[in-house]
């Protein structure tokens, strides 16, 4: 099984001078759970220390909610206040520990489903190191290390549903937006190509990832600065959405004997 180690947050806390490490790591960054109304569910999350430094942990729920413009930036929110949290479904054991140098915890978790579930909730269960811990060896300086899993839990019938519109040229570029309609976050991986007529394939690219909830839109674009001689081209979209969905968009251009690109 492959290791996923997730660093969330480093808070330093005085003048650092020298280069400092991270003490603790996940075996898995990510819990993505697919629910029905009514379930209870049972799970275990590892937690390592990978200093010789004792470690004191307090481990507590915040929401998240994705942020414009959807590139994955997060703001953390306390428990319960995000309009899709899950904090009051998840509970967990234990609350507080002492790691040993080089020792591992484990933490069992309980997700409770109520009768019925509409969307995806989410969370992330953070495991924070002491802030009166020292490092001996960084020079005593005084670290706040904390590292968390992220919480899906998604109705097993979601609706991942989204179209990608608003297209428009801008220099060099076309500029779109992903407009997520379903009822769980979308993390889409969209690619595209550009061909001519006849089928040849001329360009082939990739957008950067998004993280799109519920009811948001985010932006995409496209960069044209290959020059394509006059005629009559397709771009097509390609917005992969994981478990066999896709989203694809195919658009009409056209380049003139000036070499100005127009949409179809």
């Amino acid at each position: 099984m492959i290791v996923r180690i997730i660093f969330l947050m480093f808070c330093v806390i005085g003048v650092l001078t020298g280069e400092t490490q991270a003490q603790l790591f996940l075996e898995n960054g990510k819990e993505t759970l697919a629910v029905s109304g009514g379930d209870h569910l049972n799970g275990t999350l590892l937690i390592h220390n990978t200093s010789s430094d004792p470690a004191e942990i307090k481990v507590y729920w915040e929401d998240f909610e994705y942020k414009p413009p959807f590139d994955g930036t997060k703001n953390f929110l306390p428990a319960g206040t995000a309009a899709a949290s899950a904090s009051q479904w998840v509970t967990f054991s234990p609350q507080a520990f002492n790691m040993p140098g080089f020792g591992q915890q484990k933490i069992d978790y309980t997700v409770t489903v109520p009768s019925v579930i509409q969307e995806g909730h989410y969370g992330v269960l953070f495991f924070e190191r002491s802030s009166n811990a020292t490092l001996s060896s960084d020079k005593g300086v005084t670290l706040v290390t904390r590292v968390g899993c992220l919480f899906f839990v998604e109705p097993k019938d979601k609706s991942k549903k989204a179209v990608i519109q608003d297209i428009k040229l801008k220099a060099n570029s076309l500029a779109a937006s992903f407009a997520n309609q379903g009822n769980v976050i979308l993390i889409p991986h969209t690619t595209y190509y550009i061909m001519q007529e006849g089928g040849l394939v001329l360009l082939r690219g990739e957008v950067n990832k998004l993280y799109v909830p519920p009811g948001a839109s985010a932006p995409l674009e496209i960069s044209l600065k290959k020059k394509l001689n006059p005629g009559h081209y397709t771009l097509v979209i390609n917005s992969d959405l994981d478990e066999g969905d896709v989203v694809v968009k195919e658009i009409g251009l056209a380049v003139d004997a000036s070499g100005l690109v127009s949409l179809e």
